[in-house]
């Protein structure tokens, strides 16, 4: 996880793919680091995809003992800044909401012991599943996000032209929506952590959109083809991905029970 945080910080431009099987074979677990140098208009979130999804891949027993040897200072997500947008700014609330419910998780494991009535593996292993099902919700949101970002970004540059917005279609197409949908497509890899594949099912219909928008011809009309579609299915980014988002939060903690028991039990 502190690996993680580091690279998401110094690398926060570049896009680069982790195998998180690695980790689930005894590896390092650390990504490895693109040293190509990235246009600056690439999303520093977009580079944060495989590093999160790291994360996620954490066991149980490395949760456990992670946080056994955390200070309440170096708690990972009180670290984390949003990255879709500017830290305190009115568009990275709705990520400032979803970072500050996940540090407040991660503030009762590590305050557990003596607090609770229970001994505090109990209650972090009642919260593992959350704070994976945390780390897939970022994902979603970043994912989703850049890709509306880079719709309202190619609008603008069709209305008002290049030379006013600072924008070229072709860099947004190919750095924002090509990632995007490369990055979505590469969650539902078999080597990802099932929250991660569970997110990128939900996202595989932003694939299929850009898939369908990236059509022979001048970069004009696949930007128009992909502001287009993404409007006409508004109804399932704004309404379908809140609901699984929703029932994935549900079924973490029908999973936390499970887990809780099988700490308390000592299995």
């Amino acid at each position: 996880m502190q690996e993680a945080d580091r690279q998401i910080r110094v690398y926060g431009g570049g896009l680069t793919t982790f195998d998180s099987s690695d980790q689930a074979n005894g590896g390092n677990g650390i990504p490895p680091v693109n040293d190509e140098v990235p246009p600056p208009q690439q999303p520093r979130g977009l580079a944060a995809i495989p590093l999160l999804c790291a994360a996620a891949s954490e066991s149980r027993p490395a949760y456990l003992r992670r946080l056994a040897n955390t200070r309440l200072e170096q708690a990972w997500w009180r670290r984390q800044e949003p990255l879709t947008a500017a830290p305190g700014t009115l568009w990275s609330f709705p990520e400032f909401v979803l970072l500050a419910v996940a540090s407040f998780l991660e503030y009762m494991s590590l305050t557990a012991d003596g607090t609770v009535p229970l001994p505090s593996g109990v209650v972090q292993s009642f919260l593992w599943p959350l704070h994976n099902c945390f780390l897939s919700l970022w994902m979603a949101y970043i994912l989703t996000m850049t890709g509306w970002t880079a719709a309202l970004k190619m609008l603008q540059t069709i209305v008002w032209g290049s030379r006013r917005t600072g924008l070229a279609l072709d860099v947004v197409w190919k750095d924002q929506v090509q990632w995007s949908a490369q990055s979505a497509r590469t969650l539902t890899d078999s080597h990802q952590p099932l929250t991660a594949r569970l997110m990128g099912l939900v996202l595989w219909p932003f694939s299929i959109l850009v898939m369908v928008a990236n059509t022979p011809g001048q970069v004009l009309w696949k930007a128009v083809a992909y502001c287009a579609l993404l409007g006409v299915t508004w109804w399932y980014w704004f309404l379908v991905l809140p609901t699984a988002a929703f029932w994935l939060l549900g079924a973490a903690i029908l999973a936390g029970n499970c887990f809780g028991l099988i700490e308390l039990a000592g299995v």
